[in-house]
């Protein structure tokens, strides 16, 4: 079962205060409205786990991901994909997947329609300045060979990708 917990925050949930890059705070799961939430407490204004509490743990504040994170341009992106829809060969074509399930959640390209290409799912995609219209190929990929392609694409950092 997948639980979607948001990373921790950037202040602390007693306080208001912000949590520090590098120190060490306690996060906490609790349920409100039937969800799961997260709350981040700072080392300072830790008293406890609250009663309604599920989990608690101490972890360290990392540095900003943000500030550190390198942004992908989606319209690089974009070429890259227009350059691989031209000639894709059976490796390719998993790159070109990919890329397709990113610029769609980037919102550069859009979904048209689900169609059949040789009794295959495939995507009919347009871009968002008109582009295409292009067919993408649905691949049967496992969640680790997403990040896989990910990785290689983006250097080693899946999370640029986000």
């Amino acid at each position: 079962m997948d639980f979607n917990i948001r990373p921790i925050s950037k202040v602390c949930a007693s306080t208001g205060e912000p949590l520090v890059a590098g120190t060490n705070c306690w996060s906490v799961l609790v349920e409100v409205d039937g969800k799961l939430t997260r709350q981040d407490y700072s080392d300072e204004a830790w008293t406890g786990p609250p009663e309604n509490a599920i989990g608690h743990w101490r972890c360290e504040v990392p540095a900003d991901a943000e500030a550190n994170q390198q942004k992908i341009d989606p319209d690089s992106l974009f070429d890259y994909f227009m350059q691989l829809c031209e000639a894709p060969n059976v490796v390719e074509q998993d790159y070109q997947y990919v890329l397709a399930l990113l610029l769609l959640r980037k919102r550069r390209l859009i979904l048209e329609d689900s169609i059949e290409i040789d009794d295959l799912p495939a995507m009919r995609l347009i871009g968002s300045g008109g582009e295409g219209p292009f067919e993408v190929v649905e691949r049967e990929l496992s969640d680790d060979q997403i990040v896989e392609l990910q990785n290689q694409l983006f250097g080693g950092s899946a999370q640029v990708a986000a």
